[in-house]
């Protein structure tokens, strides 16, 4: 049997409304050389029954399990997959046309690259919102430590449905999504990833369409919780001891942390939400404001030094 190219890893809860039509699109591509796994996390509403029907497809593996969350689904789709190269994608989302021919393109002229990131939009109702490309860095192969930094800085942005990995890679570092968490898991496995890898390849081509949803997991800013703060903290935690150890690095560590701090800090403060526990957090993280962070992103920069004087305290107390 010929050796697969690419796995497709497309964790399902609850998708009936949209899985049948992101199948299709894929089907529409070209899928040789590829193979979709599809994996039911515990679905309670029709999505298993819309994906028996494409058992057939030889294309197609169909995987079932009792709910436990996107990252222990997209780590059981990884454990089967066969392809060199494994690209994750909600079950929601969509690619633009003639993408996975380009994808194969891609990681054929590029085979020493360990990850391939491509260019992004965000669409609501069918409406484009936003264009995630970066012409700087556009068909380039990019040492591992200029993409972490670069990432870290905001100058470039990365999703992981815009990623794809080398399998051998992720298997060698025993990279996988950590478990038990909603939000900031797919962040987590972006840097983890960064931070290990020689060379990654971008193309600023737009090819992953991220689909926004009012009732998605994200969307839960609308009403700030503690779990969006645990996403920073895991952030904070997995990121402050290589500050220490990494000079190289340190700078742009703060200024990614300071950008989620403050980002955090200005939906809790929108939110209804009045918590004691999380005025406490706000108030002790925010000594990050402090810490030098000048990683060559001047705009977000200065506005992020501005923030030194803004007291803190006193806001939480009088809003929360």
């Amino acid at each position: 049997m010929q050796s697969l190219i690419l796995s497709i890893i497309i964790p399902c809860y609850n998708s009936a409304r949209f899985i049948g039509q992101t199948i299709e699109m894929l089907l529409q591509q070209d899928m040789s050389d590829c193979e979709l796994i599809l994996v039911n996390d515990g679905s309670i509403d029709n999505t298993l029954s819309i994906l028996q029907e494409y058992e057939s497809n030889p294309n197609i593996v169909i995987l079932s399990q009792a709910n436990q969350g996107v990252s222990v689904t997209r780590n059981v789709g990884l454990s089967v997959a066969r392809g060199r190269y494994v690209y994750f994608l909600d079950s929601d989302d969509t690619l633009t046309e003639g993408t996975l021919k380009y994808f194969k393109q891609a990681l054929a002229m590029h085979p020493n690259c360990q990850l391939f990131t491509f260019g992004y939009e965000t669409r609501r109702n069918g409406i484009v919102g936003k264009r995630y490309v970066f012409p700087r860095f556009d068909n380039k192969e990019i040492p591992g430590r200029i993409l972490t930094q670069s990432f870290l800085s905001k100058k470039i942005c990365v999703h992981i449905c815009s990623c794809i990995y080398e399998r051998q890679f992720l298997m060698d570092n025993q990279f996988y999504f950590k478990e038990g968490i909603a939000i900031g898991e797919d962040i987590l496995f972006l840097l983890q990833t960064m931070f290990q890898i020689d060379k990654a390849y971008y193309s600023q081509r737009v090819s992953f369409v991220y689909q926004i949803r009012d009732d998605s997991a994200m969307q839960g800013y609308k009403s700030y919780s503690l779990r969006q703060y645990n996403s920073h903290t895991l952030l904070r935690n997995f990121l402050l001891p290589i500050a220490v150890q990494n000079k190289e690095m340190s700078c742009s560590i703060h200024f990614f942390l300071l950008f989620s701090y403050l980002s955090n800090l200005r939906y809790y403060l929108k939110a209804d939400l009045r918590s004691k526990e999380l005025n406490k957090r706000f108030i002790e993280d925010g000594k990050i404001r402090y810490r030098r962070n000048f990683s060559g992103n001047v705009p977000y920069w200065l506005v992020m030094k501005m923030t030194m004087f803004i007291p803190i305290r006193l806001i939480l107390g009088i809003l929360k």
